[in-house]
């Protein structure tokens, strides 16, 4: 027994449920990257045993690269047979970690800068204005590769605001399309998209009320607080509202289907059963039917929330693939991780490269022509190799709304 002083971090009894069996290991990124114990599920839950037990402190080298190292891909959560909460674990992990040694130097003002960007609207929308201005004048040229986002952002994308379809069109209510921060700022054309689809099958959507962020990488990065408080912010923002509130990015979806978990509140609780994806709100026999062909080759890339924590993935991959004319292909990874992680492909960038590499080389196997893919990290990290990402909302749009995108009228605040 060392010195350390024992504190109370972590759920004893989710640490306990782990049985040590190894189930997890093949299921995890990182383990299969290197190989190492202190890279997987089950060496990680050893490291917080230690911490919880005194052996060892929170922010002891060895433990902090054990722990931050994690995508947070949640694959191992699927196969674990003591169903261990390893997300919750992770994120506490993280927070305690944050506490005892925050980022510093350049990092730690990349992180001000980024987070407090996400939870202001208007700073988001002034830098990918600029960003999209930078890629217009080929500025961006002069920023390191790594910082150099792959996702080209239009300028007019970013001054336009949203358009509501005319009164009168809906037949099944209200669906309310979650903005965001990333989505809002540099995947505008996705939420214009989902919007048609959403008219097509018979919802009004809506584009307010639109809260700034769902608090997701600021769970990932440890900033519990902030994290808290972005997703009581949601909640509040849709008080006295009724009927779905459609997510178009996983992640985001992924979290906010869990903030009953996160606030322990029943109003947190009944507001995570209204959050719902496209594949929940439409059939794929619908789909089918009514939709125009498209002559594509696409690679399935199921995002990691969508399939881990939603599980949703095989239900979004049957919507898609319902298109006419359009040929789904599935790589041979077993749908490992893109390594983009929120921000972690750039905290983390070895094994960001690393999984990416992986990822790359599973696309490429398939021979599609594209990917489709529902996560803006997804799409802006697979990117980088060069693939065009679509989303599963552009692909239905252009199935499905011929006629719809040409009847959008009343714009509403941007």
């Amino acid at each position: 027994m060392t010195d350390h002083q024992q504190v109370s971090i972590f759920d004893a009894d989710q640490l306990a449920a782990c049985v040590q069996c190894g189930f997890c290991l093949s299921s995890c990124p990182t383990y299969e990257t290197t190989y190492l114990e202190e890279h997987g599920p089950r060496g990680r839950i050893l490291a917080m045993r230690l911490v919880e037990e005194g052996e060892l402190a929170i922010d002891d080298p060895d433990v902090v690269d054990s722990l931050e190292t994690c995508v947070q891909c949640r694959a191992c959560e699927v196969v674990c047979p003591s169903l261990v909460e390893f997300g919750s674990l992770m994120e506490t992990a993280r927070a305690a970690i944050e506490e005892q040694r925050p980022p510093a130097g350049v990092e730690a003002r990349g992180q001000q800068v980024l987070f407090a960007a996400l939870r202001h609207r208007w700073l988001l929308r002034l830098g990918t204005t600029l960003l999209a201005l930078a890629q217009t004048l080929r500025l961006d040229r002069v920023l390191p590769s790594r910082l150099r986002p792959a996702r080209r952002v239009r300028l007019g994308d970013t001054l336009r605001g949203y358009r509501l379809p005319p009164p009168g069109a809906p037949a099944q209510g209200d669906a309310f399309l979650f903005r965001g921060c990333v989505m809002d700022g540099m995947f505008r054309d996705v939420h214009r998209a989902t919007a048609q689809v959403l008219a097509a099958v018979g919802h009004r959507p809506r584009f307010e009320p639109a809260p700034p962020c769902c608090g997701a990488l600021s769970a990932h990065a440890g900033r519990e607080q902030e994290a808290h408080a972005l997703a009581e912010a949601t909640i509040a923002a849709y008080a006295g509202t009724e009927g779905p509130i459609l997510v178009n990015s996983a992640g985001c979806g992924g979290a906010m289907k869990e903030y009953g978990a996160l606030l322990g509140t029943d109003e947190a609780r009944a507001f995570s059963e209204r959050v719902t994806d496209l594949s929940e709100l439409i059939s794929p026999e619908e789909v089918a039917a009514r939709g125009a062909a498209l002559q594509l080759t696409l690679a399935y890339q199921a995002p990691c929330h969508l399939k881990n924590v939603q599980g949703l993935a095989d239900q979004a991959r049957a919507l898609i693939a319902a298109i006419p004319g359009l040929r789904l292909l599935e790589p041979d990874d077993e749908q490992q991780c893109c390594g983009s992680g929120g921000i972690y492909s750039y905290l983390q960038p070895a094994f960001g490269d690393a999984l990416l590499a992986r990822k790359h080389g599973a696309l490429q196997r398939t021979g599609a022509q594209g990917v489709v893919s529902g996560n803006p990290g997804c799409a802006m990290q697979i990117a980088r190799e060069g693939w065009e990402v679509h989303h599963p909302a552009q692909l239905l749009a252009r199935s499905l709304t011929s006629e719809v995108s040409d009847q959008v009228s009343d714009p509403s605040p941007a």
